[in-house]
């Protein structure tokens, strides 16, 4: 089961900094500069940590929240921010 999973790091050297943020684009969308929301099963996540644990180092800083749907749907933004819903698994024709 995919659950929604708020990313947000602090990244101290520049080169670091981009690898995490392209990593991170493969798993989920950006919302701000060092936030990204994923949604992800067990699996994913677990493989996701592994690789950000490749290109992090001591001083740097990842924390990953995960959402239950209740609480995914009760995000409040402004901009470009979609719907945290997750869409049905089929359509009715």
């Amino acid at each position: 089961m995919r659950k929604w999973h708020l990313v947000t790091y602090d990244v101290r050297d520049d080169r670091r900094l981009r690898q995490v943020a392209q990593l991170l684009s493969g798993y989920g969308e950006r919302l701000q500069y060092s936030v990204f929301r994923c949604r992800l099963n067990a699996i994913e996540l677990e493989r996701l940590l592994w690789e950000l644990g490749q290109v992090l180092a001591e001083e740097d800083n990842l924390l990953v929240i995960p959402l239950c749907q209740q609480c995914a749907e009760a995000v409040r933004g402004r901009g470009h921010l979609q719907s945290w819903k997750v869409p049905p698994r089929y359509r009715i024709v």
